[in-house]
């Protein structure tokens, strides 16, 4: 296989893990993922935010009875005056029967670009496989699609042009510090237990819950498309987390969440964790507040192998560790009929 098909080979096999499992994948218990379809080249510089604009907007023109890219939201700089950025949701949609909505994400956190990759790249799988792949058309068939690859554009821009570890968005706190954590803005317990009082903190919670208009504006997306299944991007570590996350205590669906994370990572070789059980509770997430407040399956990706998500020769080869790793039997519905797949394939249904 040449370095290319390698690459693009690799990046399949990361994003494609929860498309496998929506589609009744009836691989081997001790096979491995096959790619199927057409492959999209795997990127070897990330974006900058004109340059994901560019794309959205060249993928819109060419498929347009496939693709509507809809601006959702503005950043904190924009609602000031300061800037001029978006934020945009892709949704993939094929005509016919009532289906379900999935929502993925990427980006919330300014220095964690390998996220924005990730989610730009199952988008160009999709749409390049529309028609073409009985798994991409049996998905289509059952769901829209949601992409928003980019969170947070300010904080996204100030990393890339100023300081590299920046994490937050760039709200004016006004008293010296910016930035607020977009992921522990949502409304769902936030600031429970105190967390993220300091402005000055990396996990600053905000001024209140939604107080940011980039949560805002997942919060209003989800709300008139709430998704059975959602799928945050982050960096990094090689884990799938789950709620909740603001507690070490489980959700009530503890075990379907906790199955349904256990399969996909079965099938790209990742860690499974309740994010509250991580090294601290992180309260006011999206994953909390989609679950319950809508009901979502929420889980959280943290891809690559370390911190570093701003490697750009790396970028092709993040996932190399998930590249034909074992997979234990992912089929929908899951062979023992207790699974997490059962659950979500049930919200998939009309």
């Amino acid at each position: 296989m040449s370095a290319n098909m390698s690459n693009r080979a690799r990046w399949l096999a990361m994003v494609a893990i929860p498309f496998l499992l929506l589609t009744g994948f009836t691989g081997q218990a001790a096979g491995v993922i096959p790619p199927t379809g057409r492959l999209p080249i795997a990127p070897s510089t990330f974006h900058t935010y004109a340059s994901l604009v560019s794309e959205l907007r060249n993928l819109s023109r060419d498929h347009p009875s496939l693709l509507t890219v809809t601006l959702i939201g503005s950043s904190w700089e924009t609602t000031q005056g300061l800037a001029n950025r978006s934020l945009f949701a892709a949704e993939v949609h094929v005509p016919g029967g009532t289906k379900r909505d999935i929502l993925f994400m990427g980006l919330h956190h300014a220095d964690e670009w390998i996220s924005l990759e990730v989610v730009v790249y199952l988008l160009r799988y999709v749409l390049l496989n529309a028609g073409n792949d009985s798994r991409v058309d049996a998905i289509l068939a059952r769901a829209n699609l949601w992409f928003v690859p980019l969170v947070n554009p300010d904080g996204f821009e100030y990393a890339r042009l100023n300081d590299s570890t920046w994490r937050k968005n760039r709200h004016d706190n006004g008293d010296g510090t910016f930035g607020v954590d977009l992921n522990r803005n949502y409304g769902y317990m936030w600031g429970s237990g105190g967390f993220g009082t300091s402005t000055s903190d990396p996990e600053y919670r905000g001024p209140g819950p939604f107080s940011e208009p980039e949560s805002q504006a997942i919060r209003d997306l989800a709300v008139a498309h709430p998704p059975v299944l959602s799928l945050s991007y982050h960096s990094a570590g090689q884990w799938v987390l789950y709620p909740w996350s603001y507690t070490r205590l489980p959700t009530p669906d503890d075990d379907r969440l906790s199955n349904f994370a256990v399969e996909m990572a079965d099938a790209n070789g990742y860690r499974v964790l309740q994010e509250g059980r991580a090294t601290h509770v992180n309260p006011g997430n999206s994953d909390d507040w989609l679950y319950a407040t809508l009901g979502t399956a929420p889980f959280t990706f943290e891809v690559g192998l370390d911190f570093n998500s701003q490697n750009a020769p790396s970028i092709g080869a993040v996932v190399r560790n998930n590249a034909n790793r074992p997979c234990a039997d992912p089929r929908w519905p899951s062979a023992s009929g207790t699974g997490g797949s059962i659950w979500v394939e049930s919200r998939l249904r009309p």
